[in-house]
């Protein structure tokens, strides 16, 4: 008797659902809610197309912003040496300028590049994180420029954090969600997030009008995707709605108390 198997399209439909499945699991707890079901599905069918762990991928390896998957610079970084390439810091490295030479294990091919403070200021993307840690986002961006020239089997299609959310007139490839403080873009952190949710997650209606903002000013489905002044905008809005709501709930428990009391 012939055994029975599976052919590709349903290994693959199987896959699907079983990543579903992860999916829906993960949106039971706060910090994966966040990142939100989109982002989940993106990531963990991108990183088992690169090789990275899931889990490693969504707890600080990968990002999902405005419809795109990134990599953070360590994530890259170990996929590119794991492959058994090499990259080298040229020594004329410093705070104002970032020189990497890298090299391919199965051919020999080499190639260098670099990213500079003046590229930053050009691009309009030199403040916050740049200011406080100007080595490490350097070395992110020559990194990123480096791979797409010499590694792009290694990070098919992958952009380090920040660069789409710093260059949104650049070839959108990229988004950021910020997790180190070593590549920051302009986003709130998963604390305020979890802030808002706390504040408007039991008002539905408020909650769908902010979300459909956020996608479409950001193109964004999470609360992670949210910009500072945007966050700055709708908090105290949300904190008031929040407020208002408790009141309510305050005069309908001592309304029926007093009812209560009367028919007492």
């Amino acid at each position: 008797m012939k055994a029975i198997t599976m052919n590709d399209s349903e290994m693959l439909m199987k896959d699907l659902q079983n990543t579903q499945k992860m999916c829906a699991m993960l949106m039971e707890t706060p910090h994966y809610r966040n990142i939100g079901s989109q982002g989940i599905f993106a990531i963990v069918e991108k990183a088992k197309s690169i090789g990275v762990n899931t889990m490693d991928a969504l707890n600080g390896g990968m990002y999902f912003v405005q419809g795109k998957v990134e990599l953070s610079s360590a994530m890259m970084n170990q996929l590119i040496r794991g492959a058994g390439h090499s990259i080298t810091k040229d020594k004329k490295s410093d705070e104002t300028i970032c020189i990497l030479h890298g090299r391919r294990a199965d051919n020999g091919d080499t190639w260098s590049e670099s990213f500079s403070i003046s590229d930053a200021q050009k691009a309009g993307i030199y403040k916050n994180q740049w200011l406080k840690y100007p080595k490490d986002m350097l070395f992110a961006r020559a990194l990123s420029r480096l791979a797409r020239q010499l590694f792009p089997d290694v990070i098919k299609g992958c952009y380090v954090q920040g660069e789409i959310g710093d260059a949104p007139a650049f070839n959108a490839h990229v988004s950021y969600q910020p997790e180190t403080e070593c590549v920051e873009r302009d986003t709130i952190t998963e604390e305020q997030a979890e802030e808002l949710h706390e504040l408007i997650d039991d008002d539905e209606s408020y909650r769908k009008c902010v979300m459909n903002f956020i996608k479409k000013q950001l193109g964004a489905d999470t609360f992670l995707g949210m910009t500072r002044s945007i966050y700055d905008k709708i908090l105290p809005v949300a904190t008031r709605k929040n407020e208002e709501r408790k009141e309510k709930a305050l005069e309908f428990v001592y309304g029926e108390k007093d009812q209560m009391e009367i028919a007492g």
